[in-house]
Protein backbone atom coordinates (compact mmCIF):
# COMPACT_ATOMS: atom_id res chain seq x y z
CA UNK A 1 0.00 0.00 0.00
CA UNK A 2 1.37 3.61 -0.81
CA UNK A 3 0.10 6.43 0.13
CA UNK A 4 0.84 10.28 -0.73
CA UNK A 5 0.72 12.84 1.52
CA UNK A 6 -0.49 16.19 0.25
CA UNK A 7 1.33 17.90 2.49
CA UNK A 8 2.90 17.02 5.16
CA UNK A 9 2.34 19.20 8.66
CA UNK A 10 5.15 17.82 10.37
CA UNK A 11 8.46 16.22 9.57
CA UNK A 12 10.83 14.17 11.72
CA UNK A 13 14.37 13.10 9.83
CA UNK A 14 16.02 10.42 10.34
CA UNK A 15 18.67 10.56 8.17
CA UNK A 16 19.79 13.20 5.44
CA UNK A 17 21.88 13.05 2.14
CA UNK A 18 24.58 14.83 4.89
CA UNK A 19 24.52 12.46 7.42
CA UNK A 20 24.38 9.22 5.32
CA UNK A 21 27.99 9.48 6.03
CA UNK A 22 27.90 9.59 9.80
CA UNK A 23 25.24 6.98 10.08
CA UNK A 24 26.42 3.84 8.07
CA UNK A 25 28.51 1.32 9.98
CA UNK A 26 26.78 2.58 13.37
CA UNK A 27 24.47 1.26 15.58
CA UNK A 28 21.99 3.49 14.64
CA UNK A 29 21.88 2.26 11.45
CA UNK A 30 21.85 -1.26 12.23
CA UNK A 31 18.76 -0.35 14.59
CA UNK A 32 17.32 1.79 11.48
CA UNK A 33 17.70 -1.04 9.01
CA UNK A 34 15.68 -3.20 11.37
CA UNK A 35 13.14 -0.67 11.86
CA UNK A 36 12.49 -0.35 8.12
CA UNK A 37 12.63 -4.20 7.72
CA UNK A 38 9.88 -4.18 10.22
CA UNK A 39 7.63 -1.92 7.60
CA UNK A 40 8.32 -3.86 5.07
CA UNK A 41 10.97 -2.10 3.45
CA UNK A 42 14.54 -3.94 2.13
CA UNK A 43 16.86 -1.71 3.18
CA UNK A 44 19.23 -2.47 0.08
CA UNK A 45 16.61 -0.43 -1.84
CA UNK A 46 16.79 2.48 0.29
CA UNK A 47 18.39 5.17 -1.91
CA UNK A 48 20.88 7.49 0.08
CA UNK A 49 18.17 10.36 0.06
CA UNK A 50 15.95 11.74 3.43
CA UNK A 51 14.39 9.47 5.12
CA UNK A 52 11.90 10.78 7.50
CA UNK A 53 8.43 10.52 9.08
CA UNK A 54 5.79 12.80 7.85
CA UNK A 55 2.00 13.11 8.93
CA UNK A 56 -0.84 13.80 6.16
CA UNK A 57 -3.09 16.34 6.99
CA UNK A 58 -5.69 13.48 8.33
CA UNK A 59 -3.25 12.86 10.60
CA UNK A 60 -2.03 9.38 9.54
CA UNK A 61 1.73 9.56 9.67
CA UNK A 62 3.89 7.42 7.05
CA UNK A 63 7.52 6.57 6.45
CA UNK A 64 8.98 8.35 3.42
CA UNK A 65 11.93 7.57 1.58
CA UNK A 66 13.49 6.98 -2.05
CA UNK A 67 13.53 3.34 -3.06
CA UNK A 68 15.60 1.89 -6.51
CA UNK A 69 13.46 0.96 -8.86
CA UNK A 70 13.57 -2.63 -9.99
CA UNK A 71 12.37 -3.86 -13.75
CA UNK A 72 10.28 -7.07 -14.63
CA UNK A 73 13.88 -8.82 -14.04
CA UNK A 74 14.56 -8.17 -10.47
CA UNK A 75 17.35 -5.86 -11.33
CA UNK A 76 17.58 -2.05 -10.57
CA UNK A 77 17.66 0.23 -13.91
CA UNK A 78 19.33 3.75 -14.78
CA UNK A 79 17.09 6.05 -15.14
CA UNK A 80 16.02 6.52 -18.93
CA UNK A 81 15.46 10.60 -18.13
CA UNK A 82 18.65 10.84 -16.42
CA UNK A 83 21.39 8.21 -17.83
CA UNK A 84 23.93 9.16 -14.82
CA UNK A 85 21.19 8.50 -12.37
CA UNK A 86 19.64 4.78 -11.14
CA UNK A 87 15.98 4.97 -11.36
CA UNK A 88 14.01 5.47 -8.25
CA UNK A 89 10.76 7.15 -6.53
CA UNK A 90 9.50 8.67 -3.39
CA UNK A 91 7.43 5.73 -1.24
CA UNK A 92 5.66 6.25 1.44
CA UNK A 93 4.77 3.77 3.76
CA UNK A 94 1.97 3.47 6.83
CA UNK A 95 4.15 4.28 10.22
CA UNK A 96 3.14 0.89 12.62
CA UNK A 97 5.95 1.44 15.09
CA UNK A 98 7.74 4.40 16.28
CA UNK A 99 11.32 4.24 14.98
CA UNK A 100 14.24 3.38 17.99
CA UNK A 101 15.00 6.62 19.72
CA UNK A 102 19.05 7.70 19.02
CA UNK A 103 21.48 6.99 21.99
CA UNK A 104 24.67 8.94 22.42
CA UNK A 105 26.32 5.50 21.72
CA UNK A 106 24.97 5.42 18.14
CA UNK A 107 27.34 8.01 17.30
CA UNK A 108 30.79 6.77 17.45
CA UNK A 109 33.74 7.99 17.78
CA UNK A 110 35.04 7.41 14.15
CA UNK A 111 31.54 8.91 13.07
CA UNK A 112 31.77 12.13 15.10
CA UNK A 113 35.29 12.48 14.39
CA UNK A 114 34.89 12.24 10.37
CA UNK A 115 32.02 14.87 10.89
CA UNK A 116 34.11 17.10 12.90
CA UNK A 117 37.44 16.28 10.29
CA UNK A 118 34.89 17.14 6.93
CA UNK A 119 33.09 20.29 7.97
CA UNK A 120 36.56 21.67 9.55
CA UNK A 121 37.79 21.12 6.00
CA UNK A 122 35.20 22.62 4.19
CA UNK A 123 36.49 25.16 1.69
CA UNK A 124 35.57 28.94 2.59
CA UNK A 125 34.20 31.45 -0.79
CA UNK A 126 35.72 34.69 -0.44
CA UNK A 127 33.60 37.20 1.78
CA UNK A 128 32.34 34.33 3.58
CA UNK A 129 33.27 33.24 7.07
CA UNK A 130 33.60 29.70 8.77
CA UNK A 131 30.99 30.53 11.15
CA UNK A 132 28.91 31.12 8.49
CA UNK A 133 29.16 27.39 7.73
CA UNK A 134 27.30 24.74 9.00
CA UNK A 135 29.62 22.54 10.94
CA UNK A 136 29.36 19.12 12.14
CA UNK A 137 27.08 19.98 14.91
CA UNK A 138 24.38 21.49 13.44
CA UNK A 139 24.19 18.51 10.52
CA UNK A 140 24.16 15.57 12.98
CA UNK A 141 21.53 17.48 15.22
CA UNK A 142 19.51 17.23 12.06
CA UNK A 143 18.68 13.63 12.74
CA UNK A 144 19.87 13.14 16.47
CA UNK A 145 18.63 15.23 19.24
CA UNK A 146 20.37 17.78 20.31
CA UNK A 147 20.90 16.34 24.24
CA UNK A 148 22.25 13.02 22.57
CA UNK A 149 24.99 14.77 19.79
CA UNK A 150 25.76 17.15 23.18
CA UNK A 151 27.05 13.94 25.14
CA UNK A 152 28.63 12.44 22.07
CA UNK A 153 30.93 15.49 22.22
CA UNK A 154 31.04 16.12 25.50
CA UNK A 155 32.00 12.01 25.54
CA UNK A 156 34.88 13.08 23.03
CA UNK A 157 36.36 16.23 24.35
CA UNK A 158 36.56 14.29 27.87
CA UNK A 159 38.48 11.81 25.60
CA UNK A 160 41.15 14.94 24.22
CA UNK A 161 40.23 14.39 21.00
CA UNK A 162 38.67 17.91 20.83
CA UNK A 163 39.54 21.18 21.09
CA UNK A 164 36.83 24.26 21.47
CA UNK A 165 37.39 27.40 22.35
CA UNK A 166 34.39 28.81 23.81
CA UNK A 167 31.86 26.43 22.46
CA UNK A 168 31.75 22.78 21.67
CA UNK A 169 29.82 23.11 18.67
CA UNK A 170 32.39 24.53 16.75
CA UNK A 171 35.24 22.30 18.08
CA UNK A 172 37.55 20.88 15.85
CA UNK A 173 39.96 17.76 16.21
CA UNK A 174 43.57 17.82 18.68
CA UNK A 175 46.50 16.05 17.68
CA UNK A 176 45.05 13.41 19.70
CA UNK A 177 41.67 13.65 17.73
CA UNK A 178 42.99 13.33 14.28
CA UNK A 179 45.70 10.04 15.37
CA UNK A 180 42.34 8.45 16.86
CA UNK A 181 40.74 8.98 13.43
CA UNK A 182 43.72 8.10 11.20
CA UNK A 183 43.49 4.94 13.45
CA UNK A 184 40.22 3.98 12.87
CA UNK A 185 40.28 4.50 9.86
CA UNK A 186 42.74 2.02 8.91
CA UNK A 187 45.61 4.73 8.53
CA UNK A 188 48.90 5.66 10.41
CA UNK A 189 49.14 8.58 12.69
Amino acid sequence: MTATPETADTRVLLATPETWPYLLGTPRNTKLQAWVREHGIDPKDVALDPISIVTDPDGTQLIEYTEFLRNADGHRYVDPDQPNQAAKAVRHVPLRTAPPAPKRADITTLALLQAIHDHRGRPVTPGDYRGALLGAWWTLCTVYPENVVNAAYVREDDRGHLDCGVSLRTSWLTDKGAARLAELQGGEA
